[in-house]
Parts: C-alpha cells; structure tokens; sequence
C-alpha cells in the first residue's frame, strides 16, 4: 500500500522490505523511537543513559539509568527479567555507531524490544523533554504492567469469546494473512491501509486491535487514536489455527 502511494506522487524506484521490522529486529539491527514515544511511557519503560553518572549528574532525561556504554556487558545480570521490557538506550546525539553495537548485544540476550532514542539527549532537550539533575540512579528497577491502551491477554480473550456489544477487534494483519483465520466478528483492515479505511469502522465502540506478534496492532491503535477513536491494543502473539484461538504465548 505504502509503495503504491509513492508510485502514485511520482516516486519511481520504489521498493518494499517484505519482511518488515520483526525480521529487522530478528538480525540485532538496530531501531530508533522518536521523542514522543519515549515522553508518552515514561515509568512504564526502561531508559538508559550510556554517557555514564558524570554526564547525567548535569542532566538526563527523567528516571533514566546512568550506564556507561563499556559496563553494559558486564550488567546483563541487573536486566528486566522480562524479556518484552522496552529498553531505550540514548547518548548525547543518535550515536548510531555507537549505540548500535550495544543495542545488538542486549537483544542476543533476548529483548525483544530495544531502542535507540533519534535525537539523543541534545534532541530531548530541543524538544522540552523532562529532565533530572543530580539524583543520577545506576541501577536499573523494572515493574512490568500495561502500557497506555494495552489490553490484557485475559480481557482480549474474555472479549473474543463473549462479543460484547460496545466493543469491535480488528485484525490489522495482512489480507493473506487474514485468509488462513480471523476470529468471530472482527474486520479486516491491514494496518498499511487503516488510515485510508477509518470511515468503515463504527465511532460509537472501542476498537481492538491485533496482529500476529502486536508490533502492527500497536501502530494501528496510535493510527486510531489519532483519528479520534476509543482503541486499545494486544501486545501479545495471536495464532488462528482451525478455527481455534492460541493467543497470549509471547
């Protein structure tokens, strides 16, 4: 969809990366998150300043961790025990060089959610983000709870298994891949295509969405957030197999 728009303003060597961000993640590469959604999960999110303790006593961005980027190996032990916990690294700048070796490393331990904060704390700071002086934590405390519009495996299923009338699942998948099983009542609409197709969903329920692995789902929700609907996600692996649900196993 995204290719065919470009095609459409003119672009003429356009190509697709079918494989998409879980292959990405998949090979240790490193991916970047933006200001915004680092801001909007503050506390919910592990965030670590690799300058170290000196940089950060000056200031750093609100209940970060002072890491230097040489002692990460050496503090695999102090990590989330869940492997799901969003990890952001950052520096002065993006520092993709730098960041990028670090971001490998913690992921072949088996995060599946690492970052690099775009802009750095030079981009955090242009862009008013909360900052801390002095009060510089060096070790990492994790709580794990639901993210802002999260829905729990239990509620989603609860959900998919009684219909209830104020509330709509949309599967943001592929059409392909929506074609092996949907569940009962949801409507298909790949996230790549939402945008152009909000018009077909109904204003007066909460929308639900997944996917296969909850990456698209949550893009989807911020898709319909920002379209002025009342959304919230799965973060979590879906599979229809038989016309029978296994969800909830990531």
């Amino acid at each position: 969809m995204a290719a065919r728009l470009a095609e459409k303003k003119g672009y003429s060597n356009v190509k697709v990366f079918h494989a998409g961000v879980p292959a990405w993640k998949k090979a240790g590469l490193p991916l970047l998150t933006s200001r915004k959604f680092v801001d909007s999960r503050l506390g919910y999110i592990v965030v670590i300043d690799t300058r170290g303790p000196q940089a950060a006593q000056k200031g750093h961005i609100q209940g970060a961790v002072a890491m230097p980027l040489e002692r990460i190996a050496k503090e695999k032990d102090q990590f989330p025990l869940d492997r799901r916990a969003y990890l952001v690294l950052y520096s002065e700048d993006t520092a993709l060089d730098k960041l990028g070796p670090a971001a490998k490393l913690i992921s072949s331990w088996g995060y599946q959610n690492v970052f690099i904060l775009q802009g750095g704390y030079k981009g955090w700071l242009a862009n008013n983000g909360p900052i801390q002086k002095d009060m510089v934590r060096t070790k990492i405390f994790y709580l794990p709870r639901p993210h802002p519009g999260e829905i729990t495996g239990d509620e989603f299923m609860n959900i998919v298994n009684n219909k209830p009338s104020g509330k709509q699942i949309l599967d943001v998948r592929t059409t392909a891949e929506a074609a092996s099983g949907m569940l009962p009542g949801a409507i298909n609409i790949p996230v790549d295509e939402l945008s152009s197709n909000l018009d077909k969903l109904p204003k007066d329920k909460e929308i639900i969405t997944h996917c296969r692995t909850g990456l698209r789902a949550e893009m989807a929700y911020n898709i319909l957030r920002n379209g002025g609907y009342n959304a919230r996600f799965l973060n979590d692996k879906v599979e229809i197999l038989e016309n029978r649900v296994f969800c909830c196993f990531k």
